[in-house]
């Protein structure tokens, strides 16, 4: 009975471990291209809030256009 007990916390050390390796690992994919998608995904993002913020109108009515082409589009398939 002690020697089931002694395998299986064996194993449930060595699955926390892999777990453990396995998301250290995929973190470390992540910071990495978020580093680099970033760059130019966070200058298109400030251009648009830049483009926003200064003729919100345009922008509202631009939104607003796109919603009723999409809302007519989604209408016609249905």
């Amino acid at each position: 009975m002690s020697d089931e007990k002694t395998v299986e916390n064996k194993l449930e050390d060595g699955i926390g471990r892999v777990q453990d390796g396995a998301e250290n690992l995929f973190n470390k994919a992540a910071d990495r291209t978020d580093g680099l998608a970033c760059n130019k995904a966070c200058a298109a993002l400030d251009a648009v809030r830049d483009c926003v913020a200064d003729q919100p109108v345009v922008a509202v009515s631009v939104a607003g256009l796109f919603g009723f082409i999409l809302g007519a589009l989604l209408a016609r398939k249905s």
